[in-house]
Formats: C-alpha cells, structure tokens, sequence
C-alpha cells in the first residue's frame, strides 16, 4: 500500500496532467480560430474584390491559394499547383449609376444589377407593367407594346401574367416588350449571381423599400463587359503512408461574385471564404509529420462555382489523379456558422457513410445536428457524382442569412462550431482509412 504522501502525490499530479490537457485543447481551439479568421479577414478584403474577375481577383485569390500550399509542404502535381481553364462571364468593371428621379440609389445594398444584363445608359421612363397588361376572358394575358425609352416596373408581389416567375419568363421571351428593360422590386433581400451571357436589356434588382412607388424616371449609367478570362483550379497533395494510391479528396471553391463598378464587391465570407479557410486548416494538419495520413491526401480550390461549376466539370474532364482511386470527396461549401448543425447533400446516395458520420457526431457531441439531404447540383461535387464518386457536399446551418450580398462580411461570420467541424471532418476522414 501507497503512503499517504505518494497518494497525494499522485492524485495531484493527475488532476495538474488534466488541467495541462484543458489548457492544450483551449490554446489549440483559439490557435485553429485564429488561424481560420485570419485566412476569411485576408479573402473578404479589398484586395482581392470579391475573387471575381474584375481587378483580377480570381487570380489574386488562387495565387493565395497556393501559396498556402507551398508554405505547408503541399506537393504539386505536373511540377505546379494550377490547372488552367478558359471561360466567358458577364462583369461591370465601369461606371455603375442608378437614380431614380433625382435620388441616388446605393449599389448592393438599395439595388443590384442581374448578371446577364446589358449596359445601358440615358433618362428612361418608368411603366408599371399592370399599365400595359390586361387579362382575356379565358384567363391568358396580353401586353401592349413600349419603347426603348421606357422601363418596366415588375412588382414580386404581381398577380399579372400568373405571378412572377411566369411573368418574368414572359417578359424575356418577348424581349422586355420593347422597353429598355425591367427592374424587378424584391420586398426580401438582394441575392447577386453570375452569368456567361449577355441578353439585350438591363434587369434591375431593387428592395421594395427603397423604391418610391411614385418615381416617374430613373437615370442609368452601368457597364456591363464579356470577358474571356482564363481561371484555374488549385491543386495538391499529400502521398499516403501505406495506401498511396487510394485518395481522399477535399475541395472548396475560392471564387466569388467580385463587385459592381470599381466600388462595391461582394465579400463572400461564409461563401466561400469559410470553406477555403476549412480546406487549408485541413491541409496545414495533414501536412504535420505528427498527422500523416494512410490514404493520399488531395486538397483542390476550385475557380468558376460561382459561373455554374465550371472549375469542378474541367477537373473531372480533364483529371490531375485517377478519379477510380477516389475513396471519398467531401466538398466544403459554407463553413461558418453552424450553429443548428450541418446539412449533408448525399447522405442518401452514400448512406452508409452518412450514418457513420452521424455515430462520430453522436459519440463526440460536436454538431447540433447531422443532418441528410438528398442529390443536389448545388455545388463542385456534383460533377464527381456524376461520376459515380463517393461523395459529399456539408454546409453548415442557422446563424446569419447573408449569401450572395454584400452584407456577407467577415466581421460578422461567427465561425461558431467551425473547430468543431472540423474535428468531425478529421475524425470521419479517419474513419474512412
């Protein structure tokens, strides 16, 4: 039997081993957030305009991406990180001016310009599209013809044409009615995209509550460009230990909407700096002698999403790696809140895996909730699913509501269960092995 003194001893130096372990775990979860604003501070800044393709943010954005990689050790693939794809996207690098009558509008935040549309610039005439419309006796519609020297005023509240979606396919299909264009008034929020083309009329995006209802005239000055620009995928790798030639696969795309005018851009901090940020945090702890995974690691941040997936299709097209070698592909797709779980978009195609997912969570107690979503062409891993890879797409759930605007900053992300989805993602890419 022990002395009382040894027990003591024994029992104090256990309890001051525990409160090292505390203490480890807490320094380690403040270095990881740390280290993930760090990387969504540098992303959303000015510099890089939104990552889109004026003032050559994509670029800027890829650059960074790799070298992220190179600084951790990631190996390249064909002797460089890049794999370089060719594309057209619409932007409006030059002079963006909406008035209406003599009130200036405020860009991304009173208005936005749809992504197809042409620049346009003079005095027009406002006409309410309820003006022009009338109704048959067998309940279709008809519209009176305009000019090139009115716009239309479509209110989402419209009961013309059948609502409007069905309006709005009309108007296109019958090119605006002649007028100059349309702006379209939203009583929720202002959601940018992207587009390849240009269609022939100006599409204005206008909160209904900074609209005056009895405006006679806006006043336009917007440019619009297509451009072909040259993107690119980055791409590296860790080599397995012990099973080099079968691979995990993490993506995350690094593009977004870039901004409209030389002024305003969208930040795109939850879409997709989080993700980017979850992709390096990944790499940085694989790269680690400590960490050096059985499978090979393949990390890739996409260019093109945004445009519809095109970085993600020219990849699987034209594959750095033999995509029969994937054992799974888990792409990250806004990683920055959390609170109210995690949805998991191919938990029904793969539910074996999903339901492993789902017992570490259940075991560890990291997310709220786990939970499944179905097929979904709503991100970079469609195209290998396309392909028959095993794979999923996690977003995180609750938390802000800013996506596509330019409300999505990173000062006001949370990142409020990012560590620990990250653990779940390490604890299941384990699993996997």
């Amino acid at each position: 039997m022990s002395s009382p003194c040894i027990r003591r001893f024994s029992f104090s130096f256990i309890y001051f081993l525990f409160f090292v372990e505390i203490f480890n775990n807490k320094i380690c979860i403040a270095q990881d957030s740390a280290f993930a604003h760090k990387i969504i501070d540098t992303l959303t800044s000015p510099y890089f305009f939104g990552r889109g393709y004026v003032n050559n943010g994509n670029a800027k954005a890829a650059a960074y991406a790799a070298d992220r990689f190179y600084e951790y050790g990631i190996s390249a693939y064909h002797g460089g990180f890049f794999q370089s794809f060719m594309m057209d996207v619409n932007t409006f690098p030059g002079k963006m001016i909406m008035k209406l009558d003599d009130k200036i509008l405020t860009t991304g935040k009173d208005y936005i310009v749809s992504a197809e549309s042409k620049s346009k610039k003079g005095k027009f005439k406002l006409v309410k599209i309820e003006s022009i419309a009338s109704q048959n006796s067998d309940g279709s519609w008809q519209y009176a013809v305009t000019d090139s020297k009115t716009i239309l005023v479509i209110d989402d509240s419209t009961k013309v044409g059948g609502g409007l979606k069905s309006l709005l396919k009309t108007v296109e299909e019958k090119s605006c009615f002649g007028a100059a264009g349309f702006i379209e008034l939203n009583s929720i929020k202002l959601t940018m995209d992207m587009s390849m083309e240009v269609k022939p009329w100006m599409h204005l995006i206008v909160l209904k509550s900074a609209f005056n209802a009895n405006a006679q005239t806006v006043t336009l000055d917007i440019q619009n460009k297509l451009v072909k620009v040259q993107s690119q995928n980055v791409v590296g790798y860790i080599q397995g230990t012990r099973k080099p030639d079968s691979m995990i696969v993490l993506t995350a795309h690094y593009d977004h909407l870039g901004g409209l005018g030389n002024a305003t851009y969208f930040p795109g901090a939850n879409d997709n700096a989080s993700g980017i940020s979850m992709l390096l945090s990944l790499a940085r702890y694989y790269s680690n002698i400590d960490h050096r995974p059985e499978y090979t690691m393949v990390f890739i941040a996409f260019g093109g999403e945004e445009v519809g997936l095109i970085g993600s299709q020219f990849f699987v097209q034209y594959p750095l790696i033999s995509l029969n070698k994937i054992r799974f592909l888990i792409n990250m797709d806004i990683m920055g809140t959390g609170e109210e779980g995690i949805k998991v978009v191919n938990a029904t195609e793969y539910k074996n895996d999903f339901d492993r997912l789902v017992k570490l969570n259940d075991e560890f107690h990291l997310m709220k909730s786990v939970q499944p979503r179905g097929k979904a062409a709503n991100s970079d891993h469609y195209p290998f699913s396309e392909k028959g890879i095993s794979c999923f797409f996690i977003y995180t759930l609750g938390g802000i509501s800013a996506y596509h605007d330019v409300y999505d900053r990173a000062e006001t992300l949370p990142l409020t269960k990012f560590n620990d989805l990250e653990k779940l993602l390490k604890l299941f890419i384990d699993s996997c092995q």
